[in-house]
């Protein structure tokens, strides 16, 4: 909830983990929509992640009753979170559309301050998102595994 508040967004607005309800909201309404970029199965990638991290950090991002985004990371041997998926609903007319990353990027931010680790990274990059990205105070990292790496320090 830190996030909505810091980005002053409305009571309408809240941050969960992954569970029931956004496994549900994701596969009745953004399962198979012909407006995905990804293909990423969230129910499987969030149990995978929430079995397989104990420090993981995921996020079901709503607006009433509308599941707007998804993300999810960890910490990796105590030097950096990395949000390794992130997802805005595919409807281009969904309640945060353009908010979803601003949320996101200070959850992960606030989480990476809390454990007291040194760096923010994004895996799995759209290329079409890095400027957006690069003003948000982040670099390319191609040496961090994969050509849409990006860090912020």
């Amino acid at each position: 909830m830190l996030a909505v508040a810091k980005l002053g967004l409305g009571s309408d607005v809240r941050c969960e983990i992954i569970a029931g309800a956004a496994r549900m909201a994701f596969t009745e309404t953004w399962f198979g929509h012909r407006d995905r970029s990804v293909d990423w199965d969230w129910a499987a990638l969030s149990a995978k992640f929430q079995n397989g991290h104990p420090k993981c950090f995921n996020a079901a991002i709503w607006h009433d009753t509308t599941l707007c985004g998804l993300a999810i990371g960890a910490m990796n041997r105590d030097r950096f979170v990395a949000l390794d998926f992130l997802e805005g609903h595919p409807d281009p007319m969904h309640p945060l559309k353009g908010q979803v990353i601003g949320i996101a990027l200070t959850m992960a931010e606030a989480y990476r301050q809390l454990i007291g680790v040194p760096e923010l990274r994004l895996h799995h990059v759209d290329p079409n998102l890095i400027p957006l990205y690069t003003m948000q105070g982040f670099a390319l990292a191609p040496d961090l595994g994969g050509p849409h790496h990006m860090v912020r320090r």
